[in-house]
């Protein structure tokens, strides 16, 4: 024992030896590390895409840009890197393995199971996964208005879980007032945007410095054990959008010809009662005249209008027969169509009746 103590005072008398011999260069070597050590804290780089958060005794003081920057030496500047520009995705009800051409996801969990399982507004099941992508532009509120025991969680850390709360809370309050074949089918658009602005209104009540950039519902359908029943009536219905688009193009197709059909046929009848009332006009116009011409000369207008009747319907005719009464001979008759001697008498008795008629 007494020789452990005496080796003990050796020890200490070399040691008060050695900082008498070498005092002025420990010390201006303990004052170069701490130079060095100052100097490496004093600077540092914010990346492209994200800002720089200083604070000053734990008090914020200001953000930076990206680039090389400036600030008072460790305990007296910290700088928290926030990347305000990079936009960042939650999953719900699944997780991806890999992201590629062909994506790939784990194995889904019991957790994942319970996280997309919705009650809808017709008390039925539905199984909804979706994906929430969010931007932090406001880097202070998201640091220190977030909740959580900061430092010691993360913000990264304390915004996925107001992220998580946040968007359970809502989507099952928008897929709870609505039917279930809308969050199937046609209504999963609607129900995003709708789902996308209520997270947006809650994270701002938390000022938690955090935009919702969209709300992506990557999976909708009914409970395994009615899957199949579902499927029937979805494609029952995509039948029923198919017969109801064949039969608009259908319609779409006879209705023009039909049109076409109508206004030519309007076209032709507007013609025909414009060429009618034209004829008709001419014929009472020449019918005028003729009345004129009559009452000018009676027995000679009417011997001429039955000649010209009379032409008209001989030239109808193909045997034409003339019987004059004044003969007495056997065959009082004349056929004008019998032979050139015949035609020669014909075209005379032609002449004379002319020539009475005149």
């Amino acid at each position: 024992m007494a020789q452990d103590f005496g080796e003990f005072q050796e020890l200490i008398i070399t040691g008060q030896r050695i900082w008498q011999l070498y005092r002025k260069r420990i010390v201006a070597g303990a004052i170069l590390l701490l130079v060095l050590w100052a100097s490496s804290s004093m600077f540092y780089k914010v990346e492209a895409g994200s800002e720089g958060v200083v604070l000053r005794l734990g008090k914020f003081r200001h953000t930076t840009n990206p680039g090389l920057r400036f600030k008072l030496p460790w305990p007296i500047d910290t700088v928290y890197k926030v990347p305000v520009q990079t936009v960042q995705s939650l999953e719900f009800g699944y997780q991806t393995l890999e992201p590629a051409r062909r994506t790939t996801y784990v194995r889904p969990t019991a957790e994942h199971a319970t996280t997309a399982r919705m009650l809808t507004a017709d008390l039925n099941l539905a199984h909804v996964e979706w994906a929430v992508q969010y931007r932090i532009p406001e880097p202070e509120n998201y640091l220190f208005k977030i909740g959580g025991e900061f430092p010691y969680n993360s913000p990264q850390q304390n915004a996925w879980d107001l992220i998580s709360d946040v968007s359970e809370a809502v989507m099952r309050q928008v897929i709870g007032d609505v039917s279930v074949d809308s969050v199937i089918t046609i209504g999963r658009e609607q129900i995003a945007a709708d789902a996308k602005l209520e997270m947006q209104r809650m994270l701002d009540e938390f000022e938690s410095g955090i935009k919702v950039v969209g709300v992506k519902l990557q999976s909708a359908t009914p409970p395994e054990k009615v899957k199949g029943a579902f499927n029937a009536v979805d494609k029952a219905k995509q039948s029923k959008e198919r017969i109801v688009h064949e039969a608009k193009g259908e319609r779409n197709r006879k209705i023009p010809a039909a049109r076409g059909q109508r206004d030519r046929a309007i076209a032709e009848a507007e013609g025909y009662a414009v060429r009618i009332v034209k004829e008709a006009k001419g014929q009472a116009s020449a019918f005028l005249a003729q009345l004129a011409e009559y009452k000018k000369a009676p027995e000679i207008t009417r011997m001429r209008l039955y000649l010209e009747m009379m032409e008209q319907v001989l030239m109808q005719v193909d045997d034409k027969i003339v019987i004059d009464e004044s003969l007495t001979g056997i065959l009082p008759l004349l056929h004008l169509d019998a032979g050139s001697g015949d035609s020669a008498k014909a075209e005379s008795i032609k002449r004379t009746l002319r020539g009475g008629g005149s």
